[in-house]
């Protein structure tokens, strides 16, 4: 018996030539949707046959699209996108089919603009403040929702032409959070895009956060009882990364020295950085954890695996606190973001349409022929990539979730977990 379908395509609206043309269901092949926390744009591709009128042929690009959609729990989805390229185009008698490939009207505009100017004159102003106001509202002009987290520390620079997106980029490296962050481990945001709008926000936040969803590895729902919307049944994980060492040590994650040279007053300083130290201070995802047996070799007073050298000119960006530690700012970040990204895993599962990037997940897996939970690789991530697909010959839509953790958690010990025991939650 075919399985009930899990996506029902309310509304795909094109504009084409300032007229709206409405497809329906029976013109939809595919459609997958893409949010990454390493980017500044959702995207979306649509898959489209066409033998009616040859709408499709009257494409051409920058034509606004409209996309609502819900599952079989009745959740809504929708956006606002833009199409920017259309690929696969085939034309064959009165057939026609397409891909519409869409993304944030904001990503055209961002691509569109270069700003030359000096933000923070006159003593400076906080970063979120310039990402918010000064950007993405005054010079994006965006409509989206923005959650820009407030950050301690004000700046001053000049944009020498560079886009919307990338000087929030380079902003997010330099912002110190206002709450939660630490002395050692502080400066460092990400910046992204997700269904809700624009997030702006420390890599250190995230452990603030509580869990939202739970992904149990082969749980299976009692068939008498109401489905948990927290609970994410998932038949298997991918761990497609567990901390690189190789990287780290050339990347100079463990133990690295930075020297700076700064051409305003001819100084010269050098930071020292041990894991031990960062490790320790730094919030993270699942609390304090035993680090794996091969940092005992990178003591305090071991020779770097890597040297850096920087010459700054903080003459451009001398107004407004904090800057004058700009080069220890840039370090920390950079390993900040290293240590975010450490642990990579993959779920793939069908059905709850409404997790976002950025979300906070509690992943529960078993090892072995007994099922012992697998404190390894349990425990709390935060979700980095939504790839949704609906394919229309199997009338079902797809979820595959990646997911980051910054440290091998216990889930016994740094969450609230199941009360079920293993033999009740799995097969």
């Amino acid at each position: 018996m075919k399985p009930e379908s899990n996506f029902k395509l309310k509304a795909l609206i094109v504009g084409i030539d300032g007229e709206d043309k409405g497809f329906s269901i029976n013109n939809l092949l595919t459609l997958a949707y893409i949010e990454d926390i390493k980017s500044a744009s959702v995207q979306m591709h649509i898959s489209l046959t066409d033998t009616a009128d040859g709408a499709l042929s009257e494409m051409s690009g920058m034509e606004p699209v409209y996309v609502e959609f819900e599952d079989s729990e009745g959740n809504n989805f929708s956006q606002n996108l833009m199409v920017y390229d259309i690929q696969a185009r085939m034309l064959q008698g009165s057939k026609s089919k397409g891909t519409l490939v869409c993304c944030s009207p904001d990503l055209i505009n961002n691509a569109s603009t270069k700003v030359s100017r000096r933000f923070g004159a006159g003593g400076g102003k906080t970063i979120d403040k310039i990402v918010k106001e000064d950007i993405l509202e005054e010079i994006l002009g965006t409509s989206r929702d923005i959650d820009a987290r407030p950050t301690k520390n004000t700046f001053s620079f000049i944009s020498p032409f560079w886009s919307p997106f990338t000087m929030i980029n380079y902003l997010a490296s330099k912002s110190v959070p206002k709450e939660g962050g630490t002395k050692n481990a502080s400066a460092g945001y990400a910046f992204y895009e997700n269904a809700d709008g624009y997030n702006f926000r420390s890599y250190d936040s995230f452990c603030d956060d509580k869990f939202k969803y739970k992904c149990i590895v082969g749980y299976e729902e009692p068939a008498e009882e109401k489905p948990d919307p927290q609970i994410i049944a998932v038949d298997a994980i991918n761990i497609v990364e567990n901390g690189d060492i190789l990287m780290g040590l050339n990347i100079g994650s463990f133990n690295s020295k930075v020297m700076t040279f700064d051409m305003k007053d001819m100084g010269y300083k050098e930071y020292d950085f041990n894991i031990h130290k960062y490790y320790k201070s730094v919030p993270k995802l699942n609390g304090d954890v035993t680090l794996p047996k091969y940092f005992e070799k990178f003591k305090k007073n071991t020779v770097p695996t890597r040297i850096m050298s920087k010459v700054v000119d903080t003459a451009l960006y001398t107004e407004g606190t904090f800057t004058k530690d700009i080069t220890k700012q840039l370090s920390q970040s950079s390993l900040r973001e290293k240590l975010f990204y450490n642990k990579k895993v993959e779920i793939e599962f069908t059905g709850n349409i409404l997790p976002r990037v950025g979300e906070i997940v509690e992943l529960t897996t078993y090892k072995g022929k007994d099922r012992n939970l697998d404190t390894a690789n349990s425990g709390i991530y935060v979700i980095g990539r939504i790839h949704r697909e609906y394919i229309s010959s199997n009338d079902r839509m797809t979820t595959k979730m990646t997911l980051f953790t910054d440290s091998a958690g216990d889930v016994q010990a740094t969450s609230q977990t199941l009360d079920n025991s293993a033999e009740d939650i799995v097969k």
